[in-house]
């Protein structure tokens, strides 16, 4: 009787000793990261108005698009995009637009494609040829950044 005692003893202190190392997941994180959404892919698009078409770069009157497509549609997620002038024209570093789209139950259950985000950036002015980059944000934190180019 007390050889069990001893070794369930020794297993729950051997147990809780290694989930207390460096590097140990607990249950907690463990689920934690399973439910984290992630960026898969962005993908650089010129919004015809009943389509998307890849690009690699645009023209000044175009409509840009990202689409975003992320690993999961998560209840709560909050995804970011903000579109800037790197150096085009005048603009130095200037942010031009910013959008925050959160996903809620009736979204996730209404998309078509309910893991992608569409950001658009309509203009009624052409924007100067120049460098430009997207990045998007999850829930607050930089998850990834587009380069591109407007040329004539």
């Amino acid at each position: 009787m007390k050889t069990i005692r001893i070794s369930v003893f020794a297993i729950s202190t051997l147990i809780a000793l290694t989930a207390s190392l460096p590097g140990a997941v607990s249950d907690e994180e463990e689920d934690e990261s399973e439910n984290e959404v992630t960026i898969e892919k962005l993908t650089l698009v010129k919004d015809t108005g009943k389509d998307f078409q890849p690009v690699k770069k645009f023209k000044p009157t175009d409509t840009f698009g990202v689409l975003v497509q992320l690993s999961e549609a998560l209840e709560g997620t909050v995804v970011e995009g903000v579109w800037t002038a790197v150096d085009a024209g005048e603009m130095h570093d200037k942010q031009i637009s910013e959008k925050k789209v959160e996903f809620t139950p009736e979204a996730i259950k209404n998309a078509k494609n309910p893991g992608r985000v569409d950001f658009t950036l309509a203009h009624d002015n052409p924007y100067p040829v120049g460098d430009y980059k997207f990045e998007v944000y999850l829930d607050g934190k930089l998850a990834d950044t587009v380069e591109f180019t407007i040329e004539e």
